[in-house]
């Protein structure tokens, strides 16, 4: 954790106790010596060089000094301010050992009555810090609250509730952090509170998964006291990483570009023009937008610093960024860094990306082994979560391009290692979702189908139960298809179960259960605007035979009767006569019922030529039923060809019919 600076209460304590030194005046009656006050003079200038260094971000530096002066050290007025900085720095340091160590003796030293009253409140902080450094919680809240409950002054009152909340907010009862840090913030009319506290909020904010809120927070903190971070850039800094870990990197460029501002130092300005190229390179957004600030600030500290630390890396990614705007070769910059491991995981992602734009799928998918072994930090740096969703997106890419060139049979090996995200978005696609599912259909492919049942099984989405249980049918697995239209039944969704109508009847009629289909019957009767919506597709010739048997059986002859038309002339239409001479047979007889005889004759011819492998048993009873037709009419020549005809047929098996003839 980091130490608050407390700016109120540590304003010119130093000096005071600078002057109370200097006026002091011993036993003999003589004031202390010269030699005395240079030692105290000095051990409070290297304090305040020790906290610069610290404010700084110098912390080997300021650690030196301080403890070179915490060891050496023999006066006592200086004892307080040492430790107390010690231990900031301790905990700056993110070191166990010394975070330990400065909790005991900075402990001690409170007990012991060694630090000043002035600094005491102070020291009660770091302490609390010090304390969860070492997962001692407990102790830190008591120590919360002695600054809470010990401290006649509403300032230090309210430090020491950010203090408790900070407590909360470390054993992750954010929700008691969050009251405590708002119940300061709604009292206190100090800003520099107000500032700590919502730096506080943010964090647990952030913990909290309330980012919305942060990010709010934040932005009105830096309008109101950007000083507060831009006047100590240690902490900017710390602040800065936070942001970009909470994905605001916005926030840390303005604090950057402050930082810029306020200092005149050359290697601070180094770093920090560094820090800020490399958050612009984080921020990509598929334009060259950042990416050309990121170069100006590398060119920057290549002019201005050109023996800067940073000199040879911001040469290197500026090459980087030649290359991403197709300036410079892939291949180049490659040969130009053979040696770092980086810039080649850069190359590849270019190349990867090149690519992609220029269609080339199958280079792709060749090269797919050695662009899978790119890091997702680097892929981050292109703007993409991590390589694979490069992969979803060429997986997309090529898709599309399948599914509008009507190439459905070429899915199955684009879809070979696609992952569950690359079936999400091409469902969640309006313009491919449709086209994705019927090329599925169309040309059945066992590990999509599988793919995509995990994870659209719990969709609560009626269209794509529909899809699966087409896709299922496809694949023949009609259990799954049968689980589906019972899913498209709970979601009740009327246009879906309209459209589902058809496919449940062939899954019904598979399983060849005459019970269960007495019960879908009895489900069309019932939803006959079903019958309606599917009576233009060629499947409904399979349902009205089977619903005419249906009806026949029940004895609703009229029903049953307008039903066997529709077959006929469904049968005509797309000429597809799957039940003929059933059909004609069955309407020949209600026309003779009618005494339309010449409408029935026709009908029987008409079937013979629809018909072009008739079963020996059917063939023979059209043949004697025209026979018997034309001797209706006295048309004896007819009625002998057909007789004979019907003598001719072979391996009939106990056929009626045939023996008639044979009769006649």
């Amino acid at each position: 954790m980091r130490v608050v600076y407390l700016i109120l209460l540590i304003v010119t304590f130093s000096y005071a106790k600078k002057d109370f030194y200097y006026g002091f005046v011993d036993s003999s009656g003589e004031q202390i010596s010269q030699q005395r006050i240079q030692a105290i003079d000095d051990g409070f200038e290297t304090i305040k060089n020790a906290r610069d260094f610290s404010k700084e971000g110098r912390l080997d530096e300021a650690y030196e000094q301080i403890n070179a002066l915490k060891e050496q050290n023999k006066i006592p007025i200086l004892y307080s301010d040492i430790i107390i900085l010690y231990s900031e720095i301790a905990i700056k340091k993110k070191s166990k050992r010394l975070i330990l160590e400065a909790s005991k003796e900075l402990e001690k030293a409170i007990n012991d009555s060694r630090i000043h009253e002035s600094d005491l409140a102070r020291a009660y902080m770091i302490l609390v810090e010090l304390k969860l450094n070492i997962n001692k919680s407990d102790e830190a809240k008591y120590f919360a609250n002695i600054i809470i409950n010990n401290f006649d002054n509403e300032v230090v009152n309210a430090y020491g509730k950010i203090y408790l909340a900070k407590v909360y907010k470390y054993k992750k009862n954010y929700d008691q952090s969050i009251k405590i840090l708002y119940e300061v913030l709604t009292k206190t009319t100090d800003l520099l509170v107000a500032t700590l506290v919502a730096d506080e909020l943010f964090d647990v904010y952030v913990l909290n998964e309330q980012k919305e809120k942060a990010y709010e927070l934040i932005s009105q903190v830096l309008k109101k006291n950007m000083d507060y971070y831009a006047s100590d850039s240690f902490l900017a800094l710390e602040k800065v990483n936070r942001l970009l870990k909470a994905q605001m990197p916005e926030f840390a460029v303005q604090i950057l570009h402050e930082l810029l501002n306020r200092t005149d130092k050359p290697a601070a300005l180094e770093d920090f023009k560094y820090k800020l190229a490399e958050i612009y390179m984080k921020m990509y957004d598929g334009t060259d937008k950042y990416l050309t600030k990121a170069r100006e600030l590398y060119k920057d500290i290549i002019n201005d610093y050109p023996s800067g630390i940073y000199s040879e890396k911001s040469k290197m990614y500026i090459d980087e960024i030649l290359m991403r705007q197709g300036v410079l070769e892939p291949a180049a910059v490659a040969a130009k860094y053979a040696d770092s491991e980086s810039m080649q995981q850069k190359v590849l992602v270019q190349e990867l990306l090149n690519h992609k734009k220029q269609k080339k799928y199958d280079l792709i998918l060749k090269s797919k082994r050695i662009y899978k072994k790119i890091s997702d930090s680097i892929a981050q740096r292109f703007g993409y979560e991590s390589i694979e969703k490069i992969f979803d997106e060429v997986a997309i890419s090529m898709i599309k391009q399948y599914l509008n060139t009507g190439k459905c049979f070429l899915l199955n090996e684009a879809l070979q290692d696609a992952r569950n995200e690359t079936f999400q978005k091409l469902v969640e696609d309006k313009e491919t979702k449709d086209k994705f599912f019927e090329c599925l259909i169309d040309v059945p492919f066992e590990k999509a189908y599988v793919l995509l049942k995990d994870t659209f099984n719990t969709s609560r989405n009626a269209n794509i139960y529909l899809y699966l249980e087409r896709m299922a049918i496809s694949l023949q697995n009609y259990t799954d298809a049968k689980s589906f239209s019972a899913k498209i039944d709970m979601v009740d969704d009327k246009e879906i179960l309209a459209k589902e109508f058809l496919y449940r009847f062939l899954i019904l009629n598979h399983n060849g259960d005459s019970i269960t289909m007495d019960k879908f019957f009895n489900y069309a009767q019932t939803n006959q605007e079903f019958i309606k919506f599917n009576e233009d597709k060629p499947m409904i010739i399979d349902f009205y035979y089977y619903y005419y048997l249906y009806l026949i059986k029940k004895d609703y002859r009229e029903q049953a009767n307008e039903i066997l038309n529709r077959l006929y002339e469904k049968q005509k239409e797309n000429n597809a006569h799957i039940y003929s001479p059933f059909v004609e047979l069955e309407l020949a007889k209600i026309a003779q019922t009618n005494n339309q005889n010449e409408k029935a004759l026709s009908l029987l011819l008409d079937s013979l030529e629809y018909s072009r492998k008739i079963r020996p048993n059917a063939l023979a009873q059209v043949y004697y039923e025209i026979a018997v037709l034309y001797e209706q009419f006295n048309n004896n020549i007819k009625k002998d060809e057909f007789v004979n005809k019907c003598k001719a047929i072979e391996n009939t098996e106990n056929s009626l019919y045939k023996k008639m003839c044979d009769e006649m």
